[in-house]
């Protein structure tokens, strides 16, 4: 009598297969896990998962660079075209770090809840010290002012949202990755040995300003494709006549996440509501927002543009108003 082979594993000669009912016991409940992982990821719904962005740009009282023309244009865009509300603060050169400290606090005590993104913008000098940590430095002498920033970086990294912070200074990218609540991720002038390009054309601010312009267009737009775009700014330029390492002015930027342990996904940007541009947002620890009207949190606007090409998903994804994230 033949034997039956009713309920046992499939066998095969080549390999071994016999573990293999193992790997996905309940395929129901893999598919939530994946279809939770990719709406955290990409949440694909043509709007801000932020209702408020807070923008806090750096520099130096005594700055040395003239950064400050490029710290107003970016304040600008982030204002303007964004409407995140910003503020422009001067770093002290007395007790520098801890006036740097305090005002770090107030700014994660005021805002800091988990539908809120910040946003920490410095241009200035840089370096990396003999434990291979940031510090930021008023100017190049030996007794400059200084601020210790691997020991600032925590605090936002502790915060209750999420957070993005932007780096135009030398070694830059020694801004070490850690734990923390939220997601935090950096975008870096530079890798953490080498200089940062100073004002003008060849800057890292300069290429952030002209993306964040064209990236307003579309539809939310991750961290890493802000980096992408930036990166590919700066590289078209090509140094003419001479060797192109010998003339080279420009540097690659470093994109991090800082803090993503808990949160497997990415900051996103695009702008909120011109509405908001009717009121006051200079930032204080008292300071609150209180539109009238239709709140940004349930306005409902349409940045995605007509002719956006769909990825190859949507010719196999049930429902046909999928639209591909910008990644």
């Amino acid at each position: 009598m033949a034997s039956s082979n009713i309920g046992l594993p499939p066998q095969s000669i080549t390999h071994d297969i016999s573990r293999i009912s193992y790997h996905v016991q309940d395929l129901e409940t893999f598919g939530d896990i994946v279809t939770k992982a990719a709406a955290a990821a990409f949440p694909n719904n043509k709007k801000s998962r932020y209702r408020y962005a807070y923008v806090l740009l750096l520099s130096w009282e005594d700055d040395e660079l003239g950064v400050q023309a490029e710290v107003q244009e970016l304040n600008d865009v982030f204002s303007l075209t964004y409407c995140f509300p910003t503020e422009q603060w001067r770093i002290p050169s007395s007790n520098s770090h801890n006036a740097l400290a305090s005002r770090i606090v107030e700014f994660i005590n005021a805002y800091a809840i988990d539908e809120h993104l910040l946003v920490i913008y410095y241009g200035g000098h840089g370096s990396m010290n003999d434990d291979r940590q940031c510090i930021w430095s008023c100017t190049e002498t030996v007794d400059s002012p200084t601020v210790q920033w691997y020991g600032l970086q925590t605090m936002l990294e502790q915060a209750g949202s999420d957070v993005l912070i932007l780096l135009d200074c030398c070694a830059a990218a020694s801004s070490t990755a850690a734990s923390g609540r939220g997601v935090t991720e950096l975008i870096g002038a530079c890798g953490f040995e080498t200089w940062a390009p100073g004002v003008g054309e060849h800057s890292f601010s300069r290429s952030l300003i002209e993306e964040l312009k064209e990236l307003s267009h579309g539809p939310p737009f991750s961290v890493a494709l802000l980096h992408n775009k930036v990166l590919s700014r700066i590289k078209y330029w090509k140094p003419r006549y001479t060797s192109a390492f010998a003339s080279e002015r420009r540097k690659t930027p470093i994109y991090i996440q800082l803090a993503n342990k808990m949160n497997r996904r990415s900051i996103e940007l695009c702008p909120l509501f011109s509405e908001l541009l009717d009121f006051d947002f200079s930032i204080s620890p008292q300071a609150t927002i209180q539109p009238s009207g239709q709140s940004p949190a349930s306005a409902d606007v349409d940045m995605l543009d007509s002719d956006t090409n769909l990825s190859s998903l949507s010719q196999v994804w049930p429902d046909p108003n999928f639209e591909s994230p910008k990644v």
